[in-house]
């Protein structure tokens, strides 16, 4: 696995660096938009979601956005963060499912297990079930958690990155300074029925010209749905529920009403018989 290389820029320079970016995207041989199915727009035309902020190890502020057509992140200054990981080029002009899924699901993680506190990456580990290259290339582009050694990709037997379902959308977050874990699944209903399985048929090249176009429209549905739910609606969360009262708690009170009620209707007798 190859060690992601960062760098920041800004102003023009990064116009300019955008540009070569593509130009040299397009002569390895690795197409900006690889994860945008054809017929599917890689840009969106409003986005409202809140920042990701996560500091690095040595206590540099980070933002990740999603912005109109990519997944953008920025270190102090404004300075623009890319990275290459694996061959992929982040940030790539577009912005697929599986970036905006993981910012999503990074969003909930955050919230779940630094709820009044900005993460620090150096804490941050995760487990999940996702093959998806994209899914990999996020979580390193805003948690770099796979050059460091924190995460790991478990997929269940049968599910590859051709062939999956939404049971391999599993989660499992850990703060490893508080060693408090996290864990959550997208729910039903996030992914159009019949998605996956036209998802197979168009990655094994066996899809007609009308199933494409389907899917491509199921896409961006799909993309749509993770970009303006609400997190509850995606993932499973489980409901804190109040731990009930100790039984002498309840005991005491009611002992205390008992008395209290006694004394006052005590009272009322007195002055009704003076």
């Amino acid at each position: 696995m190859s060690k992601p290389k960062l760098r920041t820029v800004s102003g023009a320079r990064s116009l300019a660096l955008a540009l070569v970016i593509a130009l040299v995207a397009s002569l390895l041989a690795i197409p900006a938009y690889a994860q945008v199915p054809s017929g599917a727009s890689g840009s969106v035309d409003k986005v409202d979601l809140s920042p990701i902020w996560i500091f690095d190890a040595d206590e540099e502020l980070y933002k990740f956005v999603v912005e109109e057509d990519d997944l953008r992140g920025y270190s102090k200054g404004n300075e623009l963060i890319e990275i290459v990981f694996d061959g992929q080029v982040i940030p790539d002009g577009s912005l697929t499912v599986c970036e905006v899924l993981t910012f999503r699901v990074l969003q909930l993680a955050f919230s779940q297990l630094w709820p009044d506190d900005v993460p620090n990456l150096a804490d941050f580990a995760v487990r999940y079930g996702d093959p998806g290259e994209s899914s990999k290339a996020t979580f390193e582009y805003i948690t770099r958690a796979f050059s460091r050694g924190e995460a790991q990709i478990e997929m269940a037997e049968g599910v590859t990155e051709q062939n999956l379902d939404v049971d391999a959308f599993w989660y499992e977050f850990t703060n490893t300074d508080t060693e408090e874990s996290f864990e959550t699944q997208v729910l039903e209903g996030v992914y159009p029925e019949g998605f996956f399985e036209l998802r197979t048929k168009v990655r094994m090249g066996e899809a007609t010209e009308a199933e494409k176009a389907d899917f491509a429209s199921q896409w961006e549905e799909v993309r749509d749905n993770l970009l303006t739910w609400e997190l509850d609606d995606l993932f499973e969360v489980e409901e804190e529920q109040a731990e009930p009262a100790p039984v002498w708690q309840l005991v005491f009170a009611l002992g205390l009403t008992s008395i209290v009620v006694g004394t006052t209707v005590y009272s009322l007798a007195r002055r009704g018989k003076k």
